[in-house]
């Protein structure tokens, strides 16, 4: 009788193991959206230019399958303005996927704010 009941919590215990496997499986690829705030810089500002109307960050609402969503934290990275050639006064970033270092396999939901205004001048010193 002992090794009968030894097979049984085997067997039970396998049943366990697989159908937690299982669980996870299904639950991680559960679609489901996240929502990242993502800081913005700028890059490549001539010298003595006062920036005004960045933003220190976008928020930005991803979807997708849950274990893609919950290793992009930290590639995320943020969203350079490229400022090479633009003088005073204001210029309008869309900001576009493109900018946003996001994997193929997730879908961008929503982006806030959509464009960035920078008003640019000269400084008076």
């Amino acid at each position: 009788m002992g090794e009968r009941s030894t097979k049984s919590y085997a067997v039970m215990l396998l049943s366990g193991v697989l159908a937690l496997i299982l669980w996870c499986f299904v639950t991680w690829e559960l679609p489901a959206e996240r929502r990242f705030f993502v800081p913005v810089r700028v890059v490549n500002a001539a010298p003595g230019m006062i920036i005004t109307g960045l933003p220190s960050r976008l928020q930005v609402v991803v979807s997708g399958p849950r274990l893609p969503l919950t290793l992009i934290s930290s590639r995320m990275g943020g969203v350079d303005l490229d400022l090479v050639g633009i003088g005073e006064g204001v210029t309008v970033f869309p900001v576009v996927e493109r900018l946003l270092k996001i994997p193929p396999h997730l879908n961008i939901v929503m982006i806030s704010p959509a464009r960035i205004e920078l008003r640019l001048a000269k400084s008076q010193q």
